[in-house]
């Protein structure tokens, strides 16, 4: 006989033992508590057991349960153990993927369920308790929120359900953290790991009945709507229908329209319309021409109305936090080409990317910077002009500047390479902090008076990234695309925390307090460069003078310059021109002026001379066999040599890029060369 056979036998043969009956028991229990003086007390049975039940302690409700429905049960469970034994052995395969599925299917209920509990407790409780508020005693007191409230739970999203951990730690611990360079390293080591596994999910989500069903998913939440009832008896005045509006829109996430039904005892809040689903260049173009200069359209909201950024009255930098083909390039294409057909003498690009924006290289007022030692001299040079441009101020306070913007690409790649060039090429006793971020941090804080704005654009604006938390507060308007819940915690960190919108071009602009969901511009590059042209031809690359010959030609008086080829013709030596124009007449602001020296006007400008015929040496290897370091150990010294003048002094005098090697003219790296020691290095003729 096999064993569940005598499970069930033995189960049934004790069912049929007679026992005492519970008519005896119950009357036992009732002299036992006159004797005691005790009161009945009705028994907590469940909702669904039929019948009366009353006894003095406490009872477990399955004491509650009739014998014959106990057997039952016991009978079904043991032939459920018999068959799952007899199963197992026979359909072993099948008995796996079967609970496979149920074990799966359990798991997929229990967790949305959990959802929803959480919604409840964290968001619908907490709701109602403030909607009663608002009511006071036209609420009844018994009243449940189910009855009076429908929240959505997809309105708020699983995110909004649970705390971050950044949201459990204090502060300033999630300030150090997000500042940590191991946090840094862990954040890019899991987008490095994940990069293929999600291009394989957004691969998945590009199939025609996937992006349907996404589709509808968010048309869902777009089209979401929160119900609330309220009591016939309020009189609903204009205060209380305001703070019904307000509550709504400070609880839950987006922007929400009021209809009131006086006739059902309901109000219901719509999303307003989305904004349109793309917007071309070319369609706003007569809105852009008709911006003031300090003004760029950042693209269309909910109602077509303008999403402007105002460089003067409103902010004088931004800074961009937009994942990887949420619309960062084509963004910054539009505002550059608005800026530059707008008056904006220069504009600088650090670009460690190489090609976000080589379609508007050779643009007059372009200067683009790939490489890192180039990218730094570049940065110092931006806020030594905002500097000259304080020192004209002081002598002169009516005295205005072209506008000059230093746009920085890409901002994690530049933050990460900085720290990492620092680390190999600083000294004991240099700070921790590579000095570029301290450049950087002069131009935020004090660059809005002389015209000199900073646009930077991350995958996600990190404390570490932007230089420090007190750097990254310095952007009075923030847009967020393909944004996490973590960026919005410490960039925005107003809640309800929005939803990060997987429609390309689909950002939110914060400016203080306000956010604004918009459709940005789409610029195309030929547009783009076409529209910054306006019909100049561009520059042809600049035939390179060596510095000797510069300096052999240079005007021998303190006050005469001369200019740089390749610079935009109102410059000189890099800097610009001040509009003021003093005595009815525009002058040429020189480094005579912050002297109060004698200038020399530049009436034009000094005509480039043609490229030597001589080859460049391009690489270091070809740069350190020209200066007679021998093999890999004279490779590195000279990497090493260049990396501390680099640190020191910039860039070696001279030094170009020939597509992604460092490059030299022969004259100019025998001049620094023979300024270096000798050590380790043969004589040569």
């Amino acid at each position: 006989m096999a064993a569940w056979e005598i499970i069930a036998v033995a189960l049934l043969v004790a069912a049929c033992v007679p026992r005492r009956s519970g008519a005896g028991s119950v009357k036992r229990l009732v002299r036992l508590m006159a004797r005691q003086q005790r009161q009945l007390a009705p028994a907590e049975a469940p909702e669904w057991m039929p019948g009366g039940w009353t006894t003095a302690k406490k009872a477990h409700w399955l004491t509650l349960v009739p014998r014959p429905v106990k057997v039952l049960a016991l009978l079904l469970l043991a032939a459920s153990a018999g068959g799952g034994t007899w199963a197992w052995y026979h359909y072993q395969a099948q008995l796996l993927t079967g609970l496979t599925l149920v074990l799966a299917l359990g798991i997929t209920v229990w967790r949305r369920g959990r959802v929803r509990r959480m919604h409840r407790r964290l968001v619908v409780n907490p709701f109602f308790a403030a909607y009663r508020k608002i009511f006071r005693e036209d609420l009844p007191v018994d009243a449940e929120a189910r009855r009076w409230i429908d929240i959505p739970v997809h309105v708020m999203g699983r995110s909004d359900a649970r705390r971050t951990l950044g949201e459990r730690l204090p502060k300033k611990v999630a300030a150090r953290l997000d500042s940590a360079r191991w946090v840094e390293w862990l954040r890019r080591t899991k987008e490095r790991l994940l990069a293929r596994p999600m291009a394989w999910y957004d691969a998945v989500r590009a199939w025609k009945p996937v992006a349907w069903w996404l589709e509808r998913r968010a048309a869902a939440v777009e089209d979401a709507r929160v119900v609330l009832a309220f009591p016939p008896e309020a009189e609903l005045s204009d205060g209380e229908q305001l703070r019904v509006l307000n509550l709504v829109n400070r609880r839950i996430p987006g922007a929400w329209e009021a209809s009131w039904d006086h006739q059902g005892f309901k109000v219901t809040f719509k999303h307003p319309p989305r904004p349109p689903q793309k917007v071309l260049f070319s369609e706003v173009r007569d809105i852009i021409e008709a911006l003031p200069a300090s003004q760029v359209l950042i693209g269309l909201g909910t109602r077509n109305e303008k999403i402007v950024i105002d460089f003067d009255d409103e902010t004088p930098h931004v800074g961009l936090s937009i994942g990887t083909g949420g619309g960062k390039s084509a963004t910054l294409r539009n505002i550059i080409v608005q800026q530059i057909r707008k008056g904006a003498e220069k504009v600088v690009i650090i670009d460690p990317k190489l090609i976000s924006q080589d379609c508007l290289d050779g643009i007059p007022e372009v200067e683009i910077y790939t490489e890192i030692g180039e990218q730094w001299d570049a940065v110092a040079k931006f806020a030594a002009e905002m500097e000259r441009r304080y020192q004209i101020k002081k002598a002169d306070k009516s005295a205005t500047f072209p506008r000059w913007f230093l746009i920085m690409e890409e901002q994690n790649d530049f933050a990460e390479e900085s720290y990492q060039t620092w680390t190999d090429v600083k000294e004991k006793g240099d700070p921790a902090r590579p000095p570029v971020f301290g450049q950087v941090a002069k131009t935020l804080f004090k660059g809005r008076q002389a015209n000199m704005n900073v646009i930077s654009v991350y995958q996600r604006l990190t404390a570490r990234a932007a230089g420090g938390t007190e750097l990254r507060d310095q952007y009075g308007a923030k847009i967020l695309a393909r944004f996490s819940p973590q960026a919005w915690n410490s960039l925005v960190a107003t809640t309800p925390r929005p939803k990060s919108s997987r429609h390309n071009g689909r950002a939110i602009v914060v400016i203080g307090g306000s956010e604004r969901t918009c459709q940005m511009v789409f610029v195309g590059e030929d547009e783009a460069r076409a529209y910054a042209l306006n019909g100049r031809e561009p520059l042809r690359p600049a035939a390179y003078v060596p510095i000797a010959e510069r300096e052999a030609e240079a005007m021998s008086s303190p006050g005469d310059v001369e200019d740089i080829p390749g610079i935009y013709l109102g410059s000189v030596l890099g800097q610009s021109m001040d509009e003021t124009g003093r005595n009815g007449a525009d002058q040429t602001v020189t480094d005579g002026d912050v002297h109060l020296a004698p200038v020399v006007p530049l009436t034009k400008p000094v005509p480039a001379q043609a490229a030597p015929a001589v080859e460049p040496i391009v690489g270091l290897e070809a740069a350190a066999a020209f200066l007679g370091y021998e093999g890999a150990a004279g490779k590195a010294a000279f990497v090493k040599a260049r990396q501390r003048h680099q640190k020191q002094h910039g860039p070696i005098p001279g030094e170009f890029q020939v597509g992604a090697f460092p490059a030299w003219w022969p004259k100019d790296l025998a001049r620094w060369g023979a300024r270096r020691p000798r050590a380790g290095v043969k004589e040569t003729g």
